[in-house]
């Protein structure tokens, strides 16, 4: 009924419609392009020790929180005494700049500092007249001014900037060659011009809304949001709403072979309508399950996917009808009429006469081929991405690996202990005991609330198993004591735990979910399962392939870890996405089985009408979110490569082979629901 109203409100109005969406996309402009401006890190932090410990090393013990490190190197071979005047000397300048406070030498590095090799630690003091952007940018000016050595910034302020700068220039660099590649598929799968530029124009109301609505959910709700937010947007917005538009287009252009052009209308809401806000709801209920996950990164990129997605779905039931509607006339031509797409075609009956021959045959080989793309997972690595996630030319990564070769970082890592004065003696003599720790320096203490700050040195680099393992047993010994274990290593740990311990709650909420909405819709038991599970598998062999690439550094990509956030993303965005293009099958198959009452020919049939948009639909999705394969941070462009792989094995193996035949095999089964008969 709802879908109805719509439809004929959307027709009856449709000058209003269209006028009344691109006048709110208008006012969405200016916010959309300020939305960099909010955005913080990449918004991988927790609300445990290490944050807690982080606060009382800033307001207690004067050390900075996110130190940026500055790395002087004498390059001209100076002598001593001038290389240290010359550090010296530009030093003194930064001092100098509002707000900032230097340490140096900073590192407390168990090993000697080489005479050509300096690091410094500067701190921008959090309340200060300028904020961080402008305090790194008074630091450049002054570094910039030195002679006869070289000095390099890094650090996680550094990092992170350059991180953000660069995901801009990736985004508009995906924009670049997707959309003109999607425009291109469109035009040849809707069979002209202006059919094609429907999807686009829709799925660019969808993105610029969005944005501008995280724009003043960043600005003014003070939310945090992460960096990633700036990139999942445009490329889950894009991929969706061009698809949920490309199935109501091509429906009404099959509709309006038999039908005057406000009953197409009526009749592409019915069913493709209906479709979409199913698969909206699938969608919606996975990016929901990863609210689950207590980190900003996870629930703001979620808050933004489900904005666009919202804004798709409303766009697609009021807008792209209204547009259909107005550009009535331009869409029938001699040359659209001869490749109407979803009436069949000799290509995929004989395919899916072929696969529903040999059901059982051609389910085995997809699996098989399934599960060796799934086997390279037994080996994956993940980990908090740092500087090396930056591409190698970027000084910020250059200088973060300078000070880790010539004072072997990551051969050690630091932990902070904090305890009250009088617990003091005992844990530190339980420390100079264990031989995982390299050395303890000397104590710091606040008088006024009797605490003493441990410096303890590991064995094991920050995001070891060593390192992490040690901060998580002592967390628990200490915890008597009233002791605080921070630092690096347990950033990591919180981090890691964080994710593994809350993942089965995502699992559970997005099957379950799903799985309640599928049978809903499809009146089965078999059909959700089937669905759900050939997803889930269809991500696990995205992993393999992901791990294989990365972890091996296959084709001329560099050897790295996974990031740690990639695989929830992965799950959370390609687990809607499949599920849509895989709704809109389910439903053809449905409403030929609905007709005839024959599983086998609602099988055959369904897939012959579809198969062509649903290649098409993917092929769309994957020109748009594959080129962020090319991205310059590694976890884009794992994202990338990672969507676009869990996309392109869904719409083939998956939908093309292991649904028709699975579908054969169970038959009449695949329709059985307890108390509602066959």
């Amino acid at each position: 009924m709802i879908f109805r109203r719509l439809t004929s409100l959307s027709i009856r109005h449709s000058s209003w419609v269209i006028a009344l969406w691109l006048l709110v996309t208008a006012i969405s402009v200016p916010f959309a392009v300020r939305l960099p401006s909010v955005l913080g890190d990449h918004g991988l932090t927790t609300d445990g020790q290490y944050a807690q410990v982080q606060k009382m090393l800033d307001r207690e013990f004067q050390m900075p929180d996110e130190p940026i490190v500055l790395v002087f190197e004498n390059v001209k071979s100076l002598p001593h005494i001038d290389f240290q005047s010359s550090v010296s000397d530009v030093l003194v300048r930064i001092g100098r700049i509002g707000g900032v406070t230097i340490s140096s030498p900073p590192v407390g590095s168990p090993r000697k500092v080489r005479a050509e090799y300096v690091p410094a630690v500067v701190s921008v003091l959090p309340g200060s007249s300028g904020d961080k952007k402008k305090a790194l940018d008074r630091i450049r000016e002054e570094i910039s001014d030195a002679s006869g050595i070289e000095v390099r910034m890094t650090g996680k302020p550094v990092v992170q900037e350059d991180v953000n700068r660069l995901s801009g220039k990736d985004l508009a660099a995906a924009e670049r060659i997707g959309l003109p590649v999607a425009f291109v598929l469109l035009t040849y799968a809707l069979g002209g011009v202006v059919p094609a530029m429907i999807p686009l124009a829709a799925g660019g109301i969808s993105v610029l809304m969005a944005m501008g609505v995280m724009y003043g959910i960043g600005y003014y709700g003070g939310l945090s949001l992460s960096v990633f937010v700036y990139n999942v947007i445009p490329m889950v917005g894009m991929a969706v709403c061009i698809d949920f538009a490309l199935l109501m287009v091509s429906r009404y252009r099959e509709e309006s072979q038999r039908l005057s052009v406000s009953q197409a209308i009526m009749a592409t809401m019915a069913t493709s309508g209906r479709t979409v806000a199913v698969s909206a709801a699938c969608v919606i209920l996975a990016l929901i399950g990863t609210f689950y996950i207590r980190m900003p990164i996870f629930n703001s990129v979620a808050l933004g996917t489900l904005a666009v997605i919202a804004i798709s779905l409303l766009v697609n039931l009021t807008f792209v009808p209204a547009l259909l509607f107005v550009w009535r006339q331009r869409f029938v031509s001699h040359r659209t009429r001869r490749s109407i797409p979803g009436g069949g075609t000799k290509f995929w009956r004989g395919f899916v006469a072929t696969m529903m021959k040999r059901p059982l045959t051609a389910a085995f080989l997809a699996i098989l081929l399934l599960t060796i793309c799934i086997y390279p997972i037994h080996s994956m690595q993940v980990g908090v991405p740092g500087p090396e996630s930056l591409p190698k030319e970027r000084e910020a990564r250059q200088a973060a690996e300078a000070v880790s070769d010539k004072l072997q970082t990551n051969r050690f890592s630091q932990a902070f202990v904090i305890v009250e004065s009088n617990r003091a003696t005992r844990i530190r003599s339980d420390l100079e005991q264990d031989p995982a720790v390299l050395r303890i320096e000397s104590a710091k203490s606040n008088m006024d609330n009797g605490h003493l700050l441990l410096t303890v040195w590991l064995r094991g680099k920050e995001s070891s198993k060593e390192a992490m393992n040690w901060v998580r047993e002592h967390t628990l010994r200490y915890a008597a004591f009233g002791a605080l274990i921070g630092g690096e290593p347990k950033y990591h740990q919180e981090v890691h735990e964080e994710i593994q311990s809350r993942m089965k709650y995502v699992l559970l909420f997005v099957i379950v979910s799903n799985f309640i909405v599928l049978a809903a819709a499809f009146r089965s038991l078999l059909i959700p399962l089937k669905a759900i599970a050939m997803i889930l598998i269809g991500i696990g062999a995205s992993y393999g392939i992901l791990s294989w690439l990365f972890q091996e550094g296959r084709f001329g990509l560099e050897p790295t870890d996974i990031a740690i956030m990639i695989p929830v993303f992965i799950f959370g965005l390609a687990f809607g996405i499949s599920m849509d293009y895989g709704i809109f099958l389910l439903s053809r198959i449905y409403e030929r089985y609905r007709e005839t009452g024959d599983h086998e020919q609602a099988i055959r049939e369904g897939m012959a009408s579809s198969g062509k948009i649903i290649v098409s639909a993917a092929t769309i999705m994957i020109a748009v979110t594959a080129p962020f394969a090319l991205a310059g941070v590694s976890g884009v462009k794992q994202l990338g490569i990672g969507i676009a792989t869990a996309l392109f094995l869904d719409a083939t193996i998956i939908r093309m082979v292991l649904v028709p035949s699975l579908m054969k095999y169970f038959g009449k089964w695949n329709w059985w629901l307890p108390f509602m008969g066959n």
